[in-house]
């Protein structure tokens, strides 16, 4: 497994920092638009912090399956064999 460099790692942790706030404030957003609409306040906001959460975690879970480092092993093969 390669070793990351500083840079690397502010770029991982820039991606998911985007991937975490916008869905949330997003949804919070989304949310407190829709309260003033509907006078429901503060139902949907909450409800848009409870979607946005789940989005996120969702994304960062995709985010995590396309850039992990470790890989399925073969039958017969350890993933550290690799």
């Amino acid at each position: 497994m390669t070793q990351l460099t500083p840079a690397d790692l502010v770029r991982i942790l820039g991606h998911v920092t985007l991937i975490l706030v916008v869905p949330m404030v997003g949804g919070v957003v989304l949310g407190l638009v829709l309260d003033a609409m509907l006078a429901t306040s503060p139902l949907l906001a909450f409800g848009g912090l409870m979607v946005g959460s789940l989005a996120a975690a969702f994304g960062v879970w995709l985010y995590i399956r396309a850039h992990g480092g470790a890989r399925d092993a073969g039958p017969g093969e350890r993933a550290d064999e690799r």
